[in-house]
């Protein structure tokens, strides 16, 4: 068997795609080489004792699922950054260096440059089920094993949710985020204009209500440039949304139509014909149910300096090296015991991680 090597630093969604395919692939191969007559000689083989239909069991458990395992995007949307033992989680900032046109007789002003760094504290995350042992014995698949996985899945959602919490604050720090030496502090005037500075976060609105469209799309990445950020943006919204990216086409104001452009048909066919968005408008689509469909009256500026509020509908991202960081002291861990006190098999799964916003410019608001 091949050892599955993964790309170094982020992963992109076209590798997950190609491994999944390949896996499909071979299954198919695999499946095909054994004939009905010997499945079926296989499943009496196993139905013939107590410990085959256990197994038997266990793999019908499937199509019984409440739901599927929740899979966290958050570590996609930010660099990922493991400590050694005993490391302090500190993180230095870039560097600001003045410069100025001068007479000939003029002499440069001199300017010490100092950077500053940021400590990110790391907390436990943690979960502590049981299952007793007769509970164990009854079911006829293997609920140790189930457990297991849902209780990982349940500390991949909190995580995503601790992550959503510190991207909806950010993107809200509007004021006081000065501005850069050189331009124009406020074009045309505009004083209540908060994001002049092009170093604070944007808000984007749509021209068709609660849903993503093209031109917000268009409006947002615009901005980014302004900001001086460049490279691959991320779209964060709630799977609900995936709706407006099939029909972006389809037009809600009958004075406008569809017609979005010669190859909105052929775009459109893709995404039906995918099944998943992956990416739209230049922007990879992370569809992650932490992110709600519409978050009504939400605050322009968290820290209230700015009045008014807004309703959020997703956040569109810049390159994880600008948006942040998330820090792992210890990873994802689950450590297992008897407990005869309770006679049950316990779990403690816990990880210790933080989060850190580098630079709120790279985060938007798609608002409604």
């Amino acid at each position: 068997m091949k050892e599955l090597v993964l790309p170094s630093g982020f992963v992109p969604k076209k590798f997950i795609s190609d491994q999944y395919e390949m896996g499909i692939k071979a299954s198919q191969e695999l499946g095909s080489e054994v004939t009905p007559t010997e499945i079926e000689g296989r499943l009496s083989a196993l139905a013939s004792t107590p410990g085959g239909l256990n197994l038997i069991g266990r793999e019908l458990r499937s199509p019984l699922l409440r739901e599927m395992l929740y899979e966290s995007s958050a570590r996609n949307l930010a660099q990922v950054y493991k400590l050694s033992q005993g490391e302090s989680a500190e993180f230095w900032a870039d560097v600001a260096v003045p410069a100025a046109a001068i007479g000939v007789e003029g002499l440069p002003a001199q300017v010490e440059i100092k950077s500053d760094y940021v400590r990110v504290d790391t907390r436990l995350f943690t979960a502590n089920p049981y299952v007793r042992w007769n509970q164990s014995n009854l079911t006829k698949f293997d609920i140790l094993s189930a457990t297991q996985q849902r209780m990982k899945a349940s500390l991949m959602l909190q995580e995503a949710a601790a992550w959503y919490r510190l991207v909806n604050y950010a993107s809200g720090l509007r004021s006081g985020q000065g501005y850069t030496a050189g331009l124009n502090p406020n074009p045309g005037g505009a004083a209540t204009n908060s994001a002049y500075s092009q170093n604070a976060p944007a808000s984007v609105q749509t021209t068709i209500t609660n849903t993503i469209t093209v031109q917000q799309m268009a409006v947002a990445n615009a901005n980014f440039g302004a900001r001086l950020i460049k490279g691959p943006k991320k779209l964060w919204v709630n799977p609900s949304h995936q709706a407006d990216f099939v029909l972006f086409n389809n037009s809600q104001n009958p004075a406008v139509g569809g017609g979005l452009g010669y190859f909105a048909p052929n775009l459109t066919e893709m995404l039906l014909q995918k099944g998943n968005t992956g990416t739209f408008v230049g922007a990879e689509v992370y569809e992650d149910i932490v992110v709600p469909y519409l978050n009504t009256g939400v605050p322009v500026d968290s820290k209230g300096v700015i009045g008014g509020t807004e309703n959020i509908i997703g956040y569109l991202l810049g390159p994880s090296e600008f948006v942040g960081l998330i820090a792992i002291r210890t990873d994802l861990s689950i450590e297992t015991l008897k407990d005869p006190n309770r006679f049950a098999d316990v779990f403690a799964g816990w990880m210790d991680i933080g989060f850190f916003i580098r630079w709120c410019k790279a985060l938007q608001r798609l608002t409604t």
